[in-house]
């Protein structure tokens, strides 16, 4: 592409330099250089740190996109279909540890660059909006009468995603992961539990 067209779009070569972070950081074990960005997007290294600003900037950036790309995929999905609550919400937790097991960047996220500095603010922010839409939906199971009310329905969305997070980090940490189909069975018949499904069902 032709330098005076990667001028006219920014966004264009902002989004180029991500996804050939993207790739590195998956390939490499949670590693990467701008430099090595730079080469695999085809700009110069001033280029790649005039977009993110540092390796930091950019390691940043790459975690905010891979949250976004799983609020898409999770809790912003349309379940327009279900009338029954637990099913809904089974299935969300069955798309989230698909997400989760099958991105790219699922395994560096979740294991190699937990409590990495650059990333712990990013993750901290990411982390509270997953649990208050969970929250939210928690709160809506226990207005229906299907989710115990008995509990705080925050505490409750932040136990359910951080068990199903470990579980997956658990995963992640064998030699051959299980089968997503599997470990959310596995996952939901544990939360359920928790949610107070078992008395109310």
């Amino acid at each position: 592409m032709p330098a005076a067209t990667r001028k006219r779009d920014p966004q264009a070569t902002r989004q180029r330099i991500l996804e050939a972070a993207r790739d590195l950081l998956a390939q490499g074990d949670g590693n990467f250089e701008m430099a090595w960005v730079a080469k695999a997007a085809e700009v110069s290294q001033g280029l790649a740190y005039h977009h993110f600003g540092s390796k930091e900037g950019l390691l940043s950036a790459l975690v905010h996109d891979f949250y976004d790309r799983a609020e898409d995929a999770v809790l912003m999905a349309r379940f327009d279909d279900y009338e029954n609550w637990e099913k809904r919400e089974r299935d969300r937790v069955r798309r989230y540890i698909e997400f989760l097991l099958g991105d790219p960047l699922g395994v560096t996220v979740v294991t190699r660059l937990a409590g990495t500095p650059a990333v712990a603010a990013v993750e901290a922010e990411r982390w509270d909006r997953l649990v208050s839409e969970g929250s939210r939906n928690i709160a809506e199971g226990q207005a229906r009468g299907v989710v115990t009310a008995s509990q705080d329905s925050t505490l409750l969305a932040a136990m359910s995603l951080g068990a199903t997070r470990s579980a997956v980090a658990r995963e992640f940490a064998k030699s051959k992961p299980g089968k997503p189909a599997r470990l959310s069975r596995d996952i939901w018949a544990f939360i359920r539990t928790g949610l107070g499904l078992e008395e109310s069902t």
